[in-house]
């Protein structure tokens, strides 16, 4: 490795270094930065701090982003299982 090669070397590392402070620089004003008082967009429940905190940008309180993932993967609540079995069933008997 000549002269010329460690110095492309060098300026490499200092633009990487560079980048990647900037990045947690970056990552970390967005863990630090916590909206007050924001609510849920489908209950309109204010989302405690810490949730937004630790999911930055999220839109629904812990209940209903898991009602929505539920749903998402098919899985129901008992209430929706059992609403779902008597349409079934009115329909299964309206077809005989």
């Amino acid at each position: 490795m000549d002269m010329a090669d460690r110095a492309d070397k060098f300026i490499e590392d200092q633009i990487l270094t560079s980048v990647m402070k900037i990045r947690q620089h970056d990552n970390s004003r967005k863990f630090t930065k916590v909206v007050q008082n924001k609510s849920c967009d489908a209950c309109g429940t204010i989302i405690p701090k810490a949730r937004l905190k630790l999911v930055p940008g999220c839109t629904h309180c812990i209940q209903c982003a898991s009602k929505q993932e539920r749903e998402c993967a098919g899985l129901f609540s008992a209430g929706d299982r059992r609403r779902i079995n008597s349409e079934l069933d009115d329909y299964l008997l309206s077809v005989c």
